[in-house]
């Protein structure tokens, strides 16, 4: 629960245009926008990855840098692959991320953020917050770099543990004995199967 909450209130990335010289101030005012959302549409969502794209879908996407993200899960295998795998690879990864995550939304309902200090670190920006709901908190630090395009997330932390590596991790051990390409139709399978089109 600690990594999907910590999930969803970093990837509804709705950003007030004044915030995105700050990235401290970006999440401490999406924060209150995501926790309205979730308040808004929890509801018809819940257990439902499909509904939960399309409401969070054109929110999440342009403040994700999924290309930076995909190139750090996958490395060499991102470096080696085209412009047409790697498009596919990003559609299937973010479509997979709300799937995983979303299934595990039951309660949505009694969540408090208060977002911490902000520090540079290696050309990157690591925003923490507390999240806390009744006796259970966990810690959460948003990474984010700056493109062309405002600031972006690129890894989440939660508890320690970097989202980024761990799934680093899955694929490095998927692509000892598979390659990408069916690496990249099994996720597509699986997204299809829940009613991704």
């Amino acid at each position: 629960m600690r990594w999907f909450i910590g999930l969803m209130v970093a990837v509804v990335w709705a950003a007030p245009a004044g915030a995105q010289s700050d990235p401290r101030v970006l999440v401490e005012e999406t924060t209150d926008r995501v926790l309205a959302l979730l308040e808004e549409h929890g509801a018809e969502i819940v257990g439902d990855p499909v509904a939960m794209y399309e409401v969070l879908g054109p929110v999440v996407i342009p403040h994700i840098d999924f290309n930076h993200i995909g190139a750090r899960v996958l490395g060499p295998f991102w470096r080696d692959a085209d412009a047409e795998t790697r498009e596919r690879f990003v559609v299937e990864f973010r479509r997979s991320l709300l799937r995983t995550y979303g299934t595990a939304l039951e309660d949505y309902r009694g969540f408090d953020a208060q977002v911490l200090g902000a520090r540079r670190r290696d050309g990157e920006v690591q925003v923490g917050m507390d999240i806390r709901r009744g006796e259970v908190n966990a810690r959460v630090i948003y990474v984010l770099h700056q493109t062309d395009d405002g600031w972006k997330l690129i890894d989440l932390i939660a508890e320690g543990v970097s989202l980024v590596h761990n799934y680093r991790e899955d694929f490095r051990a998927r692509l000892r004995d598979r390659s990408l390409e069916e690496i990249i139709h099994d996720m597509a399978q699986r997204n299809r199967e829940i009613g991704f089109q």
